[in-house]
């Protein structure tokens, strides 16, 4: 959090060269109290400029940039956020056959990268421009507690390299996290010695899709920001 200063400044009684020195002194405070603001109001506006602003995204992913760009209607609709592009590309551009960046456009078909989880086989796999490139068993939400991983088309709209996460009975540290729909996403989950198979059943997660350290950390390095997510049984 950023806080302004404040600066005090006490007057010389003295004679005509203490009151010049005294006024010297309060012209420096109030320059340097000046750059401060300047400063301040600086980063603000970089800031806001940061936060309304698409952020350029992989090329093989989404691209919110070439998005807003490339279809103005979408962005006079619905405004140039990378959320509210990204939100309007799962929910309306994949089945409108809109491209999601310039390489897909170039190519003239989609060029199929997302990452693909399927409940019932119990795993994670990444298409990159139509090729799998990494699968991995998983872990997903637990059916005995009615946690059920969402499923849905989704998208990547945090890339943290390691955060906690924390519930009401859990805190708990992990260095891959991606998540895809409010509190749900995939991570590592070192705590796990296995995955795949029926776990999911009675002792899945909270409902994010836990993988191991080093899939997390392979899948962390090819994926980004609007890399879309695919969730079915």
């Amino acid at each position: 959090m950023l806080s302004h200063n404040c600066f005090n400044h006490k007057s010389n009684s003295g004679g005509a060269a203490s009151q010049r020195i005294s006024s010297c002194s309060k012209k420096s405070h109030y320059i340097t109290a000046s750059k401060k603001l300047i400063s301040l109001a600086t980063v603000f506006a970089v800031a806001a400029i940061l936060w309304c602003s698409p952020t350029k995204a992989y090329a093989s992913g989404f691209d919110p940039v070439y998005y807003a760009e490339r279809y103005p209607d979408v962005a006079n609709a619905v405004g140039t956020s990378q959320k509210a592009l990204i939100q309007h590309y799962i929910d309306y551009g994949v089945y409108e056959g809109r491209f999601q960046n310039a390489a897909e456009e170039e190519a003239g078909t989609p060029l199929n990268t997302y990452i693909d989880i399927n409940l019932t086989n119990q795993t994670v796999t990444y298409i990159l421009d139509g090729e799998q490139v990494l699968q991995t068993p998983c872990v997903t939400g637990d059916v005995s507690q009615n946690r059920e991983t969402p499923t849905g088309v989704f998208a990547i709209y945090a890339h943290i390299p390691g955060q906690y996460l924390t519930g009401p009975d859990w805190h708990v540290w992990v260095d891959y996290w991606m998540p895809f729909y409010g509190g749900i996403g995939l991570h590592d989950a070192t705590w796990r010695g296995k995955f795949g198979g029926n776990i999911y059943k009675t002792a899945g997660s909270h409902g994010c899709v836990n993988i191991s350290h080093k899939a997390a950390k392979e899948l962390f390095n090819m994926v980004g920001i609007g890399t879309v997510v695919t969730v079915h049984e």
